[in-house]
């Protein structure tokens, strides 16, 4: 076994030799953290191209047919993801604005030359006495947003990535009549607006058919269609864009007719619309009186026969019958959809009808004895709820 004094020895000289390395790696890390200092911009040996005056200047460079290599390099080492055609397209039509860059700034990277080849520094200080004056222009490819960087003097571009990341959203709306008579046809319109920052590839619009409505077309035409809705889908619909699309509808019943369309984006979330439309009826009857004998010998009998028609497309309630008599005829009996019974003064008075639905038609027979030869007139008066005055008919009987 060692002495220990030279135990101890070896275990300080151990100690300092990792002492030194963890010293060594964390001076190294601290050397690895310091940005990049730079003072001057604009040497001919470290610019990427020529300095610029105008931002024609800056899209004539970025896309230069000699500088597409050197160009795709950098966009490459700033880790860009996009699609270069979107970068080209930028440089050519986005908006450029000035920018000025303080002393101090640390720029998170700025291309350069080494020996005439391209290269990016990362973590850059400008610690020049002055600003940078610099253009920058933003555009969006795939599902993100760059910003690209150039200062004037030596055109030492960078790209980077924007926050926040675009946005993919979609906006639906409706319209339709607030309300229609139920013997007119009713369109119900729908417009998809693309209000996101991205291209929507793939967006369907569905509609589903309200209940008391009958499809009859659609406007453009329907990409699905069946007894239960109506669907649309739109390809790439771009930031901005807008689909409308109309349906038309007969109704088959009156009511309110709630429209509850939807939309989907293969990127946007859904979005829903609703509108309503109240489809209501049109009171109409058609009232007639006939006699089955005419002329008529004094001493017989004429049968009168009165039929209402409920012809309008809402349901008619309390309908009121009078029919009256001239001088010179008596009434005898009558039947019908209702009892009938006779009053003074020669009227006769059917039962109410409380309900008459659409299409559907009630008669009465009245039967009369022929008393006075004479060209009489057998009236008739029609009333319900609906109307505001009486429908009246009449009949002529010649009595001999």
């Amino acid at each position: 076994m060692l002495p220990f004094t030279t135990r101890t020895h070896m275990m300080i000289r151990t100690f300092t030799a990792l002492l030194l390395v963890v010293c060594s790696l964390w001076t190294g890390l601290i050397a690895a953290a310091e940005p990049h200092r730079a003072t001057r911009l604009g040497n001919p040996a470290t610019r990427f191209a020529d300095p610029l005056k105008t931002p024609e200047d800056l899209r004539a460079t970025l896309l230069k047919e000699s500088l597409q290599d050197d160009v795709l390099k950098v966009l490459r080492m700033s880790e860009y993801l996009g699609d270069i055609e979107d970068f080209r397209h930028a440089a050519a039509n986005a908006g450029i604005k000035e920018l000025s860059i303080p002393v101090g700034a640390i720029l998170p990277a700025m291309s350069t030359r080494k020996k005439g080849k391209v290269d990016l520094l990362r973590n850059v200080l400008w610690a020049g006495k002055k600003p940078i004056d610099a253009y920058e222009f933003s555009f969006i490819s795939g599902e993100r947003r760059y910003r690209v960087v150039t200062p004037k003097a030596c055109s030492n571009f960078w790209v980077e990535e924007q926050l926040p990341r675009p946005q993919a959203a979609l906006a639906l709306s409706c319209e339709a009549p607030t309300e229609m008579p139920s013997h007119k046809t009713l369109t119900h319109c729908n417009t998809l607006t693309n209000t996101g920052e991205l291209s929507e590839p793939l967006a369907m619009l569905s509609l589903p058919i309200p209940a008391g409505l009958k499809l009859e077309s659609t406007m453009p035409a329907a990409s699905a269609l069946d007894t239960t809705q109506a669907a649309w889908k739109f390809e790439n619909l771009a930031p901005g864009a807008k689909q409308t699309v109309c349906a038309t509808f007969s109704p088959i019943q009156t009511g309110q007719a709630v429209f509850k369309s939807a939309a989907v984006g293969q990127r946007a979330g859904g979005v829903t619309a609703q509108c309503e439309s109240r489809v209501f009826g049109l009171p109409a009857v058609l009232l007639e009186v006939i006699d089955l004998a005419d002329p008529v010998l004094v001493g017989n009998d004429v049968t009168y026969v009165i039929r209402v028609l409920n012809q309008g497309t809402m349901p008619l309630s309390n309908i009121r019958i009078v029919a009256s008599m001239e001088e010179g005829q008596r009434f005898l009996s009558g039947g019908g959809v209702t009892e009938v019974a006779s009053g003074a003064e020669g009227l006769i008075n059917p039962g109410v009808i409380a309900l008459l639905n659409p299409q559907q038609q009630v008669e009465w027979r009245i039967v009369v004895r022929a008393e006075k030869a004479g060209d009489v007139r057998f009236v008739v008066a029609l009333e319900a709820d609906q109307f505001s005055r009486p429908v009246m008919e009449t009949e002529a009987t010649f009595q001999y």
